[in-house]
């Protein structure tokens, strides 16, 4: 049984999270969702889950405005996290130490007290400014078929949309790092297929990204967040776009058939060479974010000698 009101999730049910996946990487994606293969988080995508609770959840859902209770209570949900799950380094794979526990948990309080304050104060300890238009849910499930002209198919679209706002525009909260390569600019949220997604889910044409820029002192440890919003008008070339990559993803993936003939080719991103990973190709050959580099590099890239 399920609550949605569209049924429990099809396995051809598509996602916004499940496409970015396959478009980064499809061997990735056969790993997670075809060999379902186990994977761990790390302390970041912990932080991001106890703030997305914290904001969403207790704050703009649940109506609790104490700042100070609203951070420890997300400092308890990440220490819950952290000390029931499994979390891991995410280069190294090991598992984390108390001490790496104790300093994620220590800049999550700066940077959830952070968003807070700018939440509260309209601009945050920079002096930017913040505003959200009214809220009117969070959390909000969306989920809608779309049709596929070039394969003659039609598929479902379904995610969890952060923020509807009151207007009926839609908005996504980022826990994001601030480093240059990876920090979120309008260039990046262009490049990201979740608006023309969350779009169709919500039939609206506007989207607000949160970001919530993680800033940390070499020696110190974390300092407050900058706190912005990037707004987002999806465009039809948007729209176009996601149909073609809709339309690869179902044809390459081969979805609708169970991925029996599916094709997922690995794409790994050399990640350069340091002091530590000096004559360690296995190190060296893929710089993503991944669970599964060890089984990627054994199965696709060993030479057969190690």
């Amino acid at each position: 049984m399920s609550d949605s009101p569209y049924g429990p999730w099809e396995k051809t049910d598509i996602s916004p999270s499940r496409l970015k996946v396959f478009m980064d990487c499809p061997q990735k994606y056969a790993f997670s969702y075809v060999e379902k293969l186990p994977r761990s988080n790390g302390a970041a995508s912990m932080q991001g889950l106890a703030m997305h609770k914290l904001f969403l959840e207790e704050l703009l859902g649940g109506g609790i405005d104490d700042k100070d209770f609203l951070v420890e209570m997300m400092a308890e949900d990440l220490k819950h996290r952290l000390d029931t799950d499994d979390p891991r380094d995410w280069k190294t794979k090991l598992p984390l130490n108390d001490a790496e526990k104790f300093d994620a948990i220590r800049d999550l309080r700066i940077w959830g007290e952070g968003l807070l304050d700018a939440f509260f104060n309209g601009e945050d300890s920079y002096g930017n400014k913040f505003h959200l238009p009214e809220v009117a849910q969070t959390e909000v499930e969306g989920c809608t078929e779309v049709y596929l002209p070039s394969l003659g198919e039609t598929i479902r679209l379904r995610g969890y949309i952060d923020l509807l706002f009151a207007d009926g525009t839609i908005g996504d909260l980022k826990l994001a790092s601030d480093y240059w390569k990876a920090i979120w600019t309008l260039a990046r949220a262009l490049t990201e297929l979740q608006p023309a997604v969350y779009a169709k889910l919500a039939d609206t044409d506007y989207m607000r990204y949160v970001i919530v820029d993680k800033k940390k002192d070499r020696f110190k440890g974390a300092k407050p967040p900058a706190v912005r919003t990037i707004e987002y008008k999806v465009t039809e070339k948007d729209m176009e776009r996601l149909i073609k990559t809709l339309e690869y993803f179902v044809k390459a993936s081969d979805i609708l058939n169970n991925h029996e003939n599916g094709v997922f080719p690995p794409n790994a991103v050399y990640d350069g060479q340091t002091k530590a990973s000096a004559g360690k190709p296995e190190l060296q050959f893929c710089g993503k974010m991944c669970d599964y580099k060890q089984v990627c590099w054994e199965r696709n890239y060993s030479r057969g000698t190690e």
